[in-house]
């Protein structure tokens, strides 16, 4: 992998933030960029996570990441 491919997924989901959407921007990216697509095709295979479902595994992944920091900040207010 030629670099850390959660770098361009959490920019997508920053910009985007909803799972469809972020998933057609990730997608057509591929498509237009075969590095990507095989940079992606390596992130998969290293975690074992099918291709068509690698992207929404990451996703949910960084939503609950980002919920248990709010939740934390909650916790201290009370």
């Amino acid at each position: 992998m030629s670099y850390d491919i959660t770098i361009t997924f959490d920019d997508i989901i920053k910009q985007y933030r909803t799972l469809d959407l972020s998933e057609d921007i990730f997608r057509s990216m591929m498509a237009e960029d075969k590095q990507l697509e095989a940079d992606y095709k390596e992130w998969c295979d290293t975690l074992g996570i099918p291709e068509r479902k690698g992207f929404a595994y990451y996703y949910e992944e960084y939503i609950e990441q980002q919920d248990s920091i709010w939740d934390s900040l909650d916790d201290h207010d009370e």
